[in-house]
Parts: structure tokens; C-alpha cells; sequence
């Protein structure tokens, strides 16, 4: 005789209920993984406090103001610098001219 005919009834309802036992429970814990991902069971990330967000607003302001404020001096000493190079080129061009007048 085979091993089924010593089954009873509850015994082989109950093998065949389990192997879709199994597939219930990794649902469920899958499932239940991507719940606790987020804030509150959810699937989005938690909100972020209203102080960290003013206080990282104010930073941001502050750091594009010391950016803009970087660039115009930038902007400022590039012009500085251009002024002088012309005047150096201007003053080169006259002692050139000068030495010139001299060889002659």
C-alpha cells in the first residue's frame, strides 16, 4: 500500500492547503517589507520637520547671496585686472616708442 492510503482526511486537505500557506506568507512579508519602507506603513518617505526646512531655506539664501556676492568681486577684480593689463600695454607701447626714437 501507498502512503496516501494512510492519510486520513484532515491530513491530506491539510497538504494540499500548505503549499499555498506558503505563497500567502511571502506575500505577506513582502508586502509587509515595502509597508515599514516609509513614514507611518506608507510607501513615501516621511515628511521633513517645518524647522529643518526653514533652517535649511535660510541657509540656501544665505549661501546664494554669498555666491552672488563671490561673483560681482570676481567680476570686479577681472576688470581691475583687464584696466591694468591695458594700461601696462599702453605704458610697453610708449617706452617702445621711446626706445624707437632713441635708435634713430
Amino acid at each position: 500500500m501507498g502512503a496516501a492510503a494512510h492519510m486520513s482526511g484532515a491530513d491530506s486537505r491539510s497538504a494540499r492547503i500548505w503549499p499555498g500557506r506558503s505563497v500567502a506568507a511571502l506575500f505577506l512579508l513582502f508586502t509587509s517589507a515595502l509597508g515599514l519602507a516609509g513614514c507611518g506603513h506608507a510607501t513615501v518617505p516621511c515628511p521633513t520637520p517645518t524647522d529643518q526646512l526653514d533652517r535649511l531655506r535660510s541657509e540656501a539664501e544665505r549661501l546664494r547671496e554669498d555666491t552672488e556676492r563671490a561673483q560681482a568681486e570676481e567680476e570686479a577684480l577681472g576688470a581691475r585686472r583687464d584696466a591694468a593689463a591695458e594700461r601696462a600695454e599702453a605704458a610697453q607701447a610708449r617706452l617702445d616708442s621711446l626706445m624707437e626714437g632713441r635708435r634713430r
